[in-house]
C-alpha cells in the first residue's frame, strides 16, 4: 500500500507541475518557459519571504515576539483552508479520474490518500515559505532555546492537516448540498462564495483595534491580540505556547487534534469514498426537452453567450476568477461603513487608503481575470472553436466582454458604496470612477494576451487550468506591478494625486490598445507534445 501511495501521488504532482511535460517535450520554446516560470516562482517566494520577515521584525521590534509563531501559523492555516477548499472538491472526489485509477490494481484507500498527499505538500510548501522567514527573525531577535527550533520543525510537518481536513469536509458539504439542487453549479457558486466572504470579513477582524485600546499600554495590546487570535484560531495558540514557552503540552494538544481529525476523516472517507463521488459527481436528467422556436442571432451576442454558458458550467472556474472582484466589494463596503482610518489599520499601511483607494480598487480585478484561463478551458474542444466562421478578434472580445460583463455588479456596487459614502468632489469623484474601470478593461484583455502565451489544451481536471496554470500566476504579477507602480508614484508626488491617476488611465489604455493590435494574428494552435 505504501508504495502505491508513493507511485500515485509521484504521479499526481507531477502531472501538477508539469514536471513529465518539460523532461519529455522535445519543444524548446516550451522548456524556456517553464525555466522563465520556475524563475518567477522563486521571485515571487524571495517577494513573499521577505514580506514575512519585515512583519516578524515589525512585531519583535515592538515587543510583541511572543505572536510571531502564533500570527504566521494562523496566516498558513487561513490561506491553507481558503484555497483548498475551492478545489477539495474536484481533486478529492473527481469521479471520471476515480473511475480511471480504480481499474488499476490499487486499493481504493491508497487513491485517497495521494490525492490527499498531493495537497499536503503543496501547502505544507506555502507553512515552509511561511514560518521560516519568521522564525529566522525571531530567532536572530529573541535568541530563543533549541526547544523553539525543534517544535517548529514539527509544526511546519503538521500544519496544514488541520485548515486541509476542514477545507475538505467544507468543500464536500458545498459539492454534496450543491449536487441536490437543481442549478447545481449556481448552488455551489453561491455558496462557495459565501463562505469565502465569511472566512475573509472574519480573519480582517485580527486587526479591529479601536483608539483607547492604541493608545494603551503594549502589555494590554498584547493581551488583546492575544484574545483575539485565540477566539479566531485557537491552534495558533498551543503553536505559540509550544515554540515560545517551550511548553511540551501545547505541542502535544496541537498535533493530537491535527492528526486525530485528519486520521478520523480519512477513515469515514475511506468506507464511503466510492459511493460519496457518485453521489457528488450524480445529476438529474430531465426527459420533457421540447423544440423551441429558433431564433437568429449576431455572431458576438452568439460568442458571448457561448462563454457564458462555459464560464457558469464550472463552479471552480467561477469561485476562483471573481475572487478579486469580491474582495474590491469588501473593500468598498469597508471604507463606506469603517472609514478609511479603520481598513488602513487591517491593511497595516497607514494613509494607504486615503491615497490609493482607486488604485486599490482597480487591481483587484486585475489578478485574476476570467480571460487569463478562457483559452485553456476550451480544453481539447480547442480544435472545433478553430472551425468556426469568425475572426479572432471577435473571439477575443467575446471572452473579454464576458469578463466586463461579470466585473459590472460589483464594480457599480463598489463605486455607488464609495460615492454615498465619501461625497468625494468631482475630480475625485472622476478618479474613483475611471481608475477601476481602467483597470478591469485592461486586466480582461491582458488575461487573454497572457492565455495565449501559456495556454494549456491537455488538461484533465479544472483545477490545473485555474489555480496551477502559468496565465494565472504571470496575471498575479502583472496585477501586482500595475498596482505598485502608481501606489509609489502617489507616494513620491505627495499632493498631485489627480495628476496620477491621469497618467495611470492614460497607460493602461494604451497598454490595452497595444494589446489589441495584433488582432489580425492566428489563435494559438491545438498541439500535444
Amino acid at each position: 500500500m505504501t508504495r502505491q501511495i508513493r507511485l500515485l501521488t509521484k504521479l499526481s504532482l507531477y502531472g501538477m507541475f508539469g514536471f513529465n511535460e518539460f523532461r519529455h517535450t522535445r519543444d524548446g520554446k516550451k522548456k524556456l518557459r517553464f525555466c522563465l516560470m520556475g524563475a518567477l516562482w522563486v521571485l515571487l517566494i524571495l517577494m513573499l519571504a521577505g514580506y514575512v520577515g519585515l512583519v516578524s521584525y515589525g512585531l519583535t521590534s515592538i515587543g510583541m515576539g511572543y505572536f510571531v509563531p502564533a500570527v504566521l501559523g494562523m496566516l498558513v492555516s487561513l490561506v491553507t483552508f481558503f484555497f483548498t477548499m475551492t478545489k477539495a472538491g474536484p481533486m478529492l472526489f473527481d469521479q471520471k479520474s476515480y473511475e480511471k485509477q480504480v481499474a488499476l490494481p490499487v486499493e481504493a484507500k491508497s487513491i485517497i490518500v495521494s490525492r490527499f498527499l498531493s495537497m499536503y505538500l503543496t501547502d505544507m510548501m506555502l507553512g515552509l515559505v511561511v514560518m521560516l522567514p519568521g522564525m529566522a527573525v525571531y530567532g536572530v531577535a529573541e535568541r530563543p532555546g533549541l526547544a523553539f527550533y525543534l517544535y517548529g520543525f514539527f509544526v511546519i510537518l503538521f500544519l496544514p492537516l488541520l485548515p486541509l481536513t476542514a477545507a475538505s469536509v467544507v468543500g464536500a458539504l458545498i459539492a454534496g448540498i450543491a449536487g441536490r439542487w437543481k442549478r447545481g453549479n449556481l448552488a455551489s457558486i453561491l455558496l462557495t462564495m459565501i463562505f469565502m466572504c465569511v472566512v475573509l470579513v472574519g480573519s480582517m477582524s485580527l486587526g479591529r483595534l479601536d483608539e483607547s485600546q492604541l493608545g494603551a499600554m503594549m502589555e494590554e495590546m498584547a493581551l488583546q491580540m492575544e484574545r483575539q487570535i485565540g477566539r479566531l484560531y485557537p491552534p495558533a495558540i498551543w503553536i505559540s505556547e509550544a515554540m515560545v514557552s517551550g511548553k511540551a503540552a501545547g505541542l502535544l494538544l496541537f498535533l493530537g487534534v491535527s492528526l486525530g481529525c485528519f486520521l478520523i476523516f480519512l477513515e469515514i472517507l475511506g468506507r464511503f469514498y466510492g459511493r460519496v463521488c457518485q453521489m457528488l459527481s450524480a445529476r438529474e436528467a430531465r426527459g420533457n426537452y421540447q423544440m423551441e422556436r429558433l431564433q437568429a442571432k449576431s455572431v458576438m451576442r452568439s460568442l458571448v453567450e457561448r462563454e457564458w454558458r462555459r464560464y457558469f458550467a464550472s463552479s471552480v472556474y467561477v469561485v476562483n476568477t471573481l475572487t478579486g472582484e469580491l474582495m474590491m466589494v469588501l473593500l468598498a463596503v469597508g471604507v463606506a461603513l469603517a472609514g478609511r482610518e479603520a481598513v488602513d489599520q487591517l491593511l497595516g499601511l497607514p494613509g494607504a487608503v486615503d491615497r490609493t483607494l482607486p488604485v486599490l480598487l482597480g487591481a483587484m480585478p486585475v489578478i485574476m481575470p476570467l480571460t487569463a484561463c478562457s483559452l485553456s478551458m476550451e480544453g481539447k474542444s480547442w480544435w472545433m472553436t478553430q472551425t468556426l466562421p469568425v475572426s479572432r478578434r471577435e473571439l477575443i472580445w467575446s471572452k473579454v466582454t464576458l469578463q466586463l460583463i461579470v466585473a459590472l455588479p460589483f464594480y457599480l456596487v463598489s463605486e455607488a458604496a464609495l460615492l454615498v459614502a465619501l461625497r468625494p468632489g468631482l475630480p475625485e469623484a472622476v478618479c474613483l470612477l475611471a481608475v477601476p474601470a481602467a483597470y478591469i478593461l485592461f486586466g480582461a484583455r491582458a488575461g487573454i494576451a497572457v492565455n495565449e502565451k501559456f495556454p494549456v489544451f491537455d488538461w484533465d481536471s479544472e483545477v490545473k487550468v485555474v489555480k496551477q496554470g502559468a496565465s494565472a500566476f504571470v496575471m498575479v504579477v502583472i496585477g501586482l506591478v500595475s498596482a505598485a507602480v502608481p501606489i509609489i508614484a502617489l507616494f513620491v508626488l505627495e499632493g498631485k494625486a489627480v495628476f496620477v491617476y491621469g497618467a495611470t488611465v492614460g497607460a493602461l489604455l494604451l497598454l490595452t490598445w497595444l494589446l489589441d493590435l495584433g488582432g489580425k494574428k492566428p489563435c494559438p494552435p491545438y498541439r500535444l507534445d
